[in-house]
């Protein structure tokens, strides 16, 4: 029987491994739309997937918000989702989609609600704030009580703590404002700056896969001209360049099949709602224009 050239071997599992890396499912590859949440409907206006809250300080902030939304005029709505990461989407973008696609806030004209978004693994944190909510919290003053409140207790490792500071701040603010009494930012807010990962843009990875073929052909070319003169004896048990692609191959096929859930949104034990006098979800409104402040920690 004719031997195959290894070349010929080569360039097809090359080929093949283009097939593969364009089939390899990324996080960040995944549709998304701002308006659409990658998160499931939540059970509770407070969803902790990342499991760093212990149930008790969760039902506590659950319930504090729905107290608050039940008492205030216009109902204000809040939100609270904790998630490991956004697997390398934009916090900015990634809790907008959320805000938007949970419909916090009414379809009434007047729809005031927010939502805090806390990614622990990114150490990132944003608060989107509605349309209608603006007046009441400022971005300047929003993202001065994350800094006070949140940050702190963050990095002491006490997230629960953080989360629920936070919330209470937003809400005696906005029950002030709405008694009449005057809203200010007492520092101007910095200009969000969205992180741009250059790992996780399509170009990088597209130049990151050519580098590795290019690799892959030098090694395969030079075990060609190298291991010529010894087809008709054992070999010495090498490897050549076809036994390495085909090793990497099976890599990624392996990976392929088990990655898809690495970003860790749709996880997490503490998320069933079990408060006192229940919840029947958000109000379906949504009307987010991108206000708010986030940071780091």
């Amino acid at each position: 029987m004719r031997k195959t050239h290894p070349l010929f071997l080569s360039a097809g599992l090359i080929a093949l491994l283009f097939f593969v890396l364009a089939g390899v499912s990324f996080p960040q590859d995944q549709p998304f739309s701002i308006n659409v949440s990658p998160l499931d409907k939540p059970e509770s206006p407070v969803m902790d997937y990342a499991g760093v809250m212990d149930e008790t300080t969760r039902t506590r902030i659950a319930q504090k918000i729905i107290d608050f939304s039940e008492s205030s005029d216009p109902r204000v709505e809040m939100g609270v989702a904790v998630i490991r990461t956004t697997g390398g989407r934009d916090i900015f973008d990634y809790s907008l989609a959320v805000a938007r696609g949970w419909g916090i806030g009414s379809t009434e004209d007047d729809n005031p609600g927010l939502l805090l978004l806390v990614a622990i693994e990114d150490r990132k944190y944003f608060t989107q704030v509605s349309n209608d909510l603006g007046d009441e919290l400022p971005d300047g003053l929003v993202g001065s009580l994350q800094r006070q409140l949140l940050v702190p207790a963050f990095r002491a490792g006490d997230y629960g703590k953080g989360i629920e500071d936070t919330i209470d701040a937003y809400i005696e603010t906005v029950k002030a404002a709405q008694s009449g009494l005057p809203v200010t930012a007492s520092t101007p807010e910095r200009v969000y700056e969205r992180d741009y990962n250059f790992l996780s843009s399509g170009f990088a990875r597209f130049i990151c896969c050519l580098a590795i073929v290019l690799f892959l052909i030098a090694i395969a070319y030079a075990n060609n001209r190298g291991g010529g003169g010894g087809r008709g004896g054992g070999g010495g048990g090498g490897i050549d360049g076809g036994d390495v692609l085909a090793l990497i191959l099976a890599g990624l096929l392996n990976s392929g099949s088990s990655g898809g859930s690495s970003s860790g949104w749709s996880s997490g034990g503490s998320s069933d709602w079990s408060g006192g006098g229940g919840w029947g979800g958000f109000g379906g409104g949504g009307s987010f224009g991108g206000g708010g402040a986030g940071g780091g920690w």
